[in-house]
């Protein structure tokens, strides 16, 4: 993959090209149909719908306004005390934002031509001294064990901490709005070199990739690739 066609990444394209180049090749370079996602997933559905009202319930706090009316979801009435201390705890709380930064760290545009890397945070937190990041987690409950020890919120840490100079902490949050459950990961501003080290190391490979070839793995089952397309395919 040529300089020219640098392919910015985020937590999903990486893990995605991790698992398996072929099947990040379908997704994000051939755009294969079959591999896009299905927006009518049930599952799929019920997580938009939960993130949007999440949304909605911080942007009403923050306009003020007043008796919000209770959710018929009741994960969404899970997560509510978290954003209420939330509110209590930090400067700024701000909704879902659309984050992407340069090859420098620096913030840019998300469909900018020099976005590097990319991360959705669902709820910002800002203090004078750290940021907090939250991410909603509908379904499972799953410990945070990446593989290689740089997940999704080592990811955010590593762009919060460029993106936020002045903040000396940065923590990360994982809330699982079924279960009640949140997983918190603090990096202080001393880890920023290795975070960014890391996933400029990431970037460089996935960009220099030039066959994508298929790796069995775990979740080849799930995997709509046909035997034509990959030789472990699980489709009859």
């Amino acid at each position: 993959m040529s300089e020219k066609v640098r392919m910015a990444l985020s937590h999903s394209r990486l893990s995605d090209f991790n698992q398996c180049p072929k099947k990040f090749w379908h997704k994000y370079i051939n755009k294969t149909p079959s591999f896009k996602e299905e927006g009518t997933s049930p599952h799929l559905v019920r997580g938009t719908n939960v993130h949007k009202q999440l949304e909605n319930y911080v942007v009403k706090v923050n306009a003020g306004e007043q008796g919000i009316r209770p959710s018929s979801l009741p994960e969404v009435e899970n997560a509510k005390p978290l954003a209420d201390s939330l509110f209590k705890s930090y400067n700024t709380v701000m909704p879902e934002a659309q984050v992407a930064v340069n090859d420098q760290w620096k913030q840019s545009e998300w469909f900018g031509k020099d976005a590097y890397y990319r991360a959705i945070f669902d709820v910002i937190c800002i203090r004078p001294t750290d940021v907090m990041i939250v991410d909603w987690k509908t379904g499972k409950y799953v410990e945070y064990t990446p593989p290689t020890g740089y997940g999704q919120l080592e990811l955010s840490a590593a762009v919060a901490l460029n993106i936020w100079p002045e903040a000396q902490e940065v923590h990360t949050v994982y809330a699982y709005v079924d279960h009640k459950k949140t997983i918190k990961k603090t990096y202080s501003r001393a880890e920023a070199p290795r975070l960014v080290e890391w996933f400029e190391k990431e970037h460089i490979k996935v960009n220099a990739e030039e066959n994508f070839d298929p790796t069995a793995n775990e979740f080849c089952r799930w995997c709509p690739a046909t035997k034509v397309q990959c030789p472990y395919s699980r489709k009859l």
